[in-house]
């Protein structure tokens, strides 16, 4: 409501189709300048296993999903989805909770990286 006192929170994204298979959802403080974490999951693998997981792609392989997660210290301040939809929710869960996180591996579980989108 216009002119109540209370702080607004939502936290916003944006989000662009490149072409008819290759897309992002992208929410938070999403800065070049900022550090970064990505967690991508291979092309050939479709039932992944958490030890699958790979955190740093060779320059020869093929990935078509991951998630980028941005960094203030340990904590993440923006996350961007790439070929993979519909997690912003989870993405401002993470966002709003200010943790400090080690284990990317387990974060990204939550985000669904290894089904086909």
């Amino acid at each position: 409501m216009t002119g109540a006192s209370q702080p607004y929170h939502h936290q916003s994204m944006f989000w662009s189709d490149l072409g008819p298979n290759v897309g992002y959802e992208a929410i938070g403080l999403v800065d070049s300048s900022l550090p970064t974490v990505g967690i991508w999951a291979h092309k050939d693998t479709v039932t992944r296993s958490e030890s699958e997981i790979k955190s740093e792609p060779g320059a020869h392989e093929k990935y078509e999903q991951g998630i980028v997660f941005y960094m203030d210290k340990s904590k993440v301040v923006g996350v961007l989805t790439w070929n993979i939809f519909g997690k912003v929710p989870i993405a401002r869960q993470v966002i709003a909770a200010g943790e400090e996180h080690q284990d990317f591996g387990l974060l990204a579980k939550q985000f669904d990286i290894h089904t086909k989108h």
